[in-house]
């Protein structure tokens, strides 16, 4: 029997759920400043300079495989990160030689819109029906996209159409990434972590590569709606946390994890999609990973 409490799931947090992170965040912040002030005085006692300090930081954030001492525990500083204008898109290149790339492609208004139309299809649906699936593992809830009245062609056609160009252009490979298709009828679809008061917590995935040529995925949530996220890269050695809008693309191959969140509700569309070679494998290796790497985290623009 279907299994029908994931039906009263929702993409978009309560705003009692919006509160509690901003009041979170405010907190977080007002120390952060307490902290800094404390730090600027003691850095005037000290001949060392935070000058001196900050090239290393930056050094270590953008060269994984020679990360040496102490491992990064902040937010990666995102001026590191070279930004192109392709196709009248602002692009992040996160990694060139891998071709991982941030895009910001998605109005907010658009995101909310694909939010709402998942959330009206779950509510509209059959007492018995299984709308959110968790399948292979617990931890997330899928709902492929076709399944969602007018979604596939009022908006992924569209998100898929512009992605494959970006990626044609990205790549060098224009023609090649006009023949990218998604994998199977269940792509795109919609991914959903929650942890909620009174639900089934559903928080991140665990370390897997996709298996198909190249990955996106949209983040459809907003930033003050969750807490913890982002998709953890084992040969990058960061995590990288999108924003409202933004779009992450990379090859297939390269290993990565769904951080988890620790409260409120996180929700992207993904696509598998195949027809493109990238020709980039993973250099990484499982026993030369720490779990503290996924504390560096990259917030793109």
């Amino acid at each position: 029997m279907a299994d029908t409490s994931k039906n009263n799931c929702s993409t978009i947090a309560s705003q009692e759920c919006i509160d509690k992170i901003r009041a979170k965040l405010n907190a977080k912040q007002a120390q952060h400043v307490i902290q800094t002030r404390s730090m600027t005085v003691k850095s005037r006692s000290t001949k060392k300079s935070s000058k001196q300090v900050a090239p290393i930081a930056a050094h270590q954030a953008k060269s994984p495989p020679s990360i040496k001492g102490k491992v990064p525990t902040s937010t990666t500083d995102s001026t590191n990160v070279e930004v192109l204008t392709v196709l009248g898109k602002t692009v992040h290149m996160v990694d060139p030689d891998r071709k991982v790339f941030v895009i910001d492609l998605l109005s907010p208004e658009k995101c909310d819109e694909i939010r709402m139309m998942a959330d009206n299809h779950t509510r509209n649906a059959k007492k018995d029906a299984e709308v959110w699936r968790t399948l292979y593992t617990y931890t997330k809830m899928d709902l492929p996209v076709v399944e969602v009245k007018d979604m596939v062609s009022n908006y992924t056609d569209n998100i898929l159409h512009d992605v494959k160009k970006i990626v044609g252009v990205i790549f060098g490979m224009r023609r090649e990434a006009m023949r990218l298709r998604p994998r199977s009828w269940k792509e795109p679809h919609l991914l959903l972590y929650q942890v909620l008061d009174g639900k089934p917590h559903h928080t991140g995935i665990e370390m897997h590569y996709d298996g198909c040529d190249v990955t996106w995925q949209a983040m459809l949530t907003r930033q003050d709606e969750y807490e913890g996220g982002g998709t953890y890269f084992r040969s990058l050695r960061k995590t990288i946390r999108l924003k409202q809008g933004q779009v992450l693309v990379h090859p297939g191959e390269l290993y990565h994890k769904g951080i988890d969140i620790t409260y409120g509700v996180r929700c992207l569309l993904i696509c598998f999609t195949d027809g493109m070679n990238p020709k980039i494998l993973d250099d990484s290796r499982q026993e030369d990973d720490d779990p503290k790497y996924e504390t560096n985290v990259l917030v793109c623009g």
